[in-house]
């Protein structure tokens, strides 16, 4: 065995006692990560009382495919609809279509979604609902209450396009494709809230601007995921629909979407922002 490759075993299998009887996090962390991390911050071990560390992919993002019409990049999920509803609420203040707004643009952009929600500042806390009773805290008691029911919530998160591979997995009728559009997402089990009265105004919405959609609903005998959209909408009672953009590789080390998607996700956007007000008041529901 090389001589290198056993000093490295040895190492790896045996740190020096030294190392250890200095390191706090030495019962919870391997020594030469501990190492590792002293060396990068210039620190010694004495100094970290513990930490939390996350790997991620660092190579940037590319375009790729005949047309350049393929878009790599770790985090797809969902860093495209938090990137696009920025864009497209900073587009939709332009100009004067803020003159005559009677509604409050707003975008909302979570932590700890992938793992539950369940946290000071995640979708099931109590955040959302304190920083929409301060924005009503100008108008009567009941401004926030009265605020609700016209209010409307698009819940973004990403689709799963249809693999070409396995594409047995995919209701006939609901087979996402890449390029074509935004997805609504159906479940009757209310693992996404969309409902045929939220489905209908951004329908609506989407029609003014030629904006294309796409239905899905899942296999009957496949697991549904599911999103924060219905964990807002039972927390707040407010009226949610649950889209997003379709990709491949979902939650993957590096993610595949369209680069048409990011076009019609700031183009859907702004134009929510911008319609919703009157087709909010044309909506009649018998």
């Amino acid at each position: 065995v090389p001589v290198l490759a056993t000093c490295s075993q040895q190492e790896l299998e045996n740190p020096t006692a030294s190392d250890e009887s200095t390191d706090p996090c030495a019962d919870k962390h391997h020594n030469l990560l501990s190492k590792l991390l002293c060396d990068e911050l210039n620190v010694t071990k004495e100094q970290i009382v513990d930490f939390e560390l996350c790997l991620a992919d660092h190579q940037p993002a590319s375009i790729g495919g005949v047309l350049n019409e393929f878009l790599f990049a770790p985090r797809l999920d969902n860093l495209v609809n938090a990137y696009t509803a920025m864009e497209s609420l900073i587009a939709s203040c332009e100009g004067d279509s803020l003159e005559k707004e009677g509604n409050i643009r707003m975008i909302t952009l979570y932590d700890n979604e992938e793992v539950g929600s369940q946290t000071a500042q995640g979708a099931e806390s109590s955040l959302t609902e304190f920083i929409m009773r301060r924005l009503c805290a100008g108008g009567s008691s009941t401004s926030f209450e009265e605020a609700i029911p016209k209010s409307y919530l698009v819940s973004a998160d990403q689709a799963h396009a249809i693999h070409p591979n396995y594409a047995e997995k995919h209701e006939d009728g609901h087979k996402v494709a890449l390029h074509k559009g935004a997805v609504l997402k159906f479940n009757g089990n209310q693992r996404y809230a969309t409902s045929a009265v939220t489905a209908a105004i951004l329908r609506t919405i989407a029609e003014k601007e030629n904006i294309p959609l796409q239905d899905f609903v899942v296999r009957n005998d496949s697991p549904c995921g599911s999103t924060i959209g219905p964990i807002i909408a039972s927390k707040l009672g407010l009226r949610t629909i649950d889209i997003g953009f379709p990709q491949l590789g979902m939650h993957s080390i590096r993610e595949m979407a369209c680069t048409t998607g990011i076009y019609q996700a700031i183009q859907l956007y702004k134009a929510f922002f911008e319609h919703y007000p009157t087709v909010n008041a044309s909506l009649v529901i018998e």
